[in-house]
């Protein structure tokens, strides 16, 4: 399958995913989503919804407000995401906000689950307006998201997607049907997952835990 049909494939289940979502608190924006938009092209967000997928400089100017609106970004699962803001002009004290979710949010659940995740919910929301001078946030794996309103047309905001290498990956959701993936936890007391969107048939290959390392080989469809 090509790598753009599937990516399409991967962002229409991905917006079926968030209208279908029982959401709270700021999740409750992603019901309201337009996921008509097409992919994300670089050095411009397209729209109120886009995934990300590549490194660059993006800049979103609202054409008119936009009141619930995110930005989904992935990398490879040995990688982990920095986003830096540049230049941003919005009106915070009007009710605009960019807020930064380390990880993603989809059917109402948040990925990693608050059990697996080695921060609490609340640090893992980062508000612009909020915080002064914030400059650079980095997800603990290799998915984060960015939430933003804006009220008035002609504002904007401009912001860097980097990728960067995590030796260690505990939480992953893989942008392929298909592939050898490795997660290592050395000396590590916590929860880890890996999650695939589309249903495959997993083959564990090797597993250890501690004294334990029986564990079944293959696992049926599954999907996120």
């Amino acid at each position: 399958m090509e790598r753009t049909f599937r990516q399409q494939l991967f962002f229409l289940v991905l917006c079926l995913s968030v209208l279908k979502g029982d959401s709270r608190y700021i999740e409750n924006m992603l019901d309201l989503l337009d996921c008509s938009l097409t992919l994300t092209l670089p050095f411009h967000l397209s729209g109120c919804l886009d995934m990300i997928a590549v490194e660059g400089q993006f800049t979103f100017t609202a054409e008119r407000p936009q009141l619930n609106c995110a930005a989904f970004f992935i990398a490879e699962p040995d990688e982990v995401i920095s986003v830096d803001f540049g230049s941003v002009d919005i009106d915070c004290q009007g009710g605009d906000f960019i807020k930064v979710f380390d990880g993603w949010v989809m059917k109402g659940e948040k990925f990693p689950s608050s059990q697996d995740h080695p921060l609490p919910v609340y640090e893992r929301y980062v508000d612009y307006c909020s915080s002064g001078s914030l400059r650079a946030v980095r997800s603990s794996q290799n998915v984060a998201m960015v939430f933003f309103r804006i009220h008035n047309a002609g504002s904007s905001f401009t912001l860097t997607m980097k990728k960067l290498i995590n030796p260690f990956p505990c939480n992953i959701i893989s942008q392929t049907p298909e592939g050898s993936f490795t997660m290592v936890i050395p000396q590590q007391h916590r929860n880890c997952s890996f999650s695939i969107i589309y249903p495959v048939e997993i083959q564990i290959s090797e597993f250890s835990l501690g004294h334990r390392s029986s564990f079944p080989k293959v696992i049926g469809c599954l999907s996120l």
